[in-house]
């Protein structure tokens, strides 16, 4: 079903000539790349190449936003191998590092299917632009589908089209909804369901994420923690800057915070809020964690400027 291209990771590791290789994935792939291990592993042994170690990583593995070659030098790694998406621009590692996107492969009847049910909602919702994720991108080629990651959809929408996300999960269609303030339609090619992020839902979105602006406004923070991931595809440190920039320009306390994983257990400091200047999916899905504020860097400057137009905040190349 999930293509981890075993022949193209071996030939890799061959060429770069690796001693020690680290694969890292994410969570939902962990085990089945454990498996890959002991085929790899197997591969090697049988034509006497046993001087090769192959390490899986056991920590996070979010996006290609989180490489994990810091750690990796410490092992006098030679390779990465991840899986589960395609490299970033602006993500520059430290060791190679091969991508291996886990393409969705159904059978052709399968394929088939979809192709009918994509037809269809085609044919009953006009011209919808079509977007997806990488692990859906090959088998879709032939809609031309705009690429989305879950920090950032670089699309432009025109007038009241529909959008159609094509792929597994929430996460990414989410992010569309609350980007361009619309229902989204989904459809599930493994399971070949069809759904919707309603209207009501986005604007709810909205609507929570204004009150938490409201909120400061009506007891202003009198100290804030500016937080910076060192994860190299969230660690925006000309956001960070910025940021800082206009609290001492404000005269409003700070502490800046950097850390590697942004979670509620290493948000302890003496603060009335927390602008997380790392990946804005932190704040947007995971706030109720959180026992302070948690704002992303748009809507803190939603709350210095006192705007109450939100604005989505994406992670963009200029950001590093």
């Amino acid at each position: 079903m999930w293509d981890l291209e075993r022949d193209r990771v071996i030939r890799e590791i061959l060429r770069h000539k690796g001693k020690r290789i680290l694969f890292q994935a994410p969570e939902g792939l962990k085990l089945e790349v454990e498996r890959e291990i002991e085929e790899i592993r197997r591969y090697f042994k049988d034509r006497g190449r046993e001087d090769i170690e192959l390490i899986i990583w056991g920590g996070s593995a979010f996006g290609a936003c989180d490489v994990c070659d810091r750690e990796g030098s410490y092992l006098n790694v030679d390779l990465i191998i991840h899986y589960g998406h395609e490299e970033l621009p602006y993500v520059r590692s430290e060791i190679p590092v091969v991508y291996i996107p886990v393409y969705y492969k159904p059978d052709r009847e399968h394929l088939m299917e979809i192709f009918r049910d994509i037809d269809r909602i085609l044919e009953e919702y006009g011209d919808p632009v079509i977007t997806t994720t990488v692990q859906f991108k090959r088998i879709l080629e032939r809609y031309n589908p705009y690429l989305v990651l879950g920090c950032r959809a670089n699309i432009t929408l025109e007038g009241d089209r529909d959008i159609l996300y094509i792929g597994s999960g929430r996460f990414h269609p989410l992010m569309l909804a609350y980007k361009f303030r619309r229902e989204v339609l989904t459809y599930n090619p493994i399971t070949r369901e069809f759904s919707k992020i309603r209207r009501d839902e986005v604007e709810g979105f909205i609507k929570r994420r204004l009150g938490v602006i409201s909120k400061l406004h009506l007891n202003p923070p009198r100290k804030i923690g500016v937080v910076l991931s060192t994860k190299k595809g969230q660690c925006r440190i000309h956001v960070f800057e910025r940021v800082i920039k206009i609290l001492r320009e404000r005269g409003i306390k700070y502490i800046p915070i950097v850390l590697d994983n942004i979670a509620p257990e290493n948000l302890i400091y003496n603060v009335d809020a927390y602008v997380v200047c790392g990946c804005p999916r932190v704040v947007l899905d995971d706030y109720i964690n959180y026992k302070k504020i948690l704002l992303t860097p748009k809507e803190f400057e939603m709350y210095i400027t006192g705007n109450f137009d939100y604005q989505l905040d994406e992670i963009l190349p200029e950001d590093f």
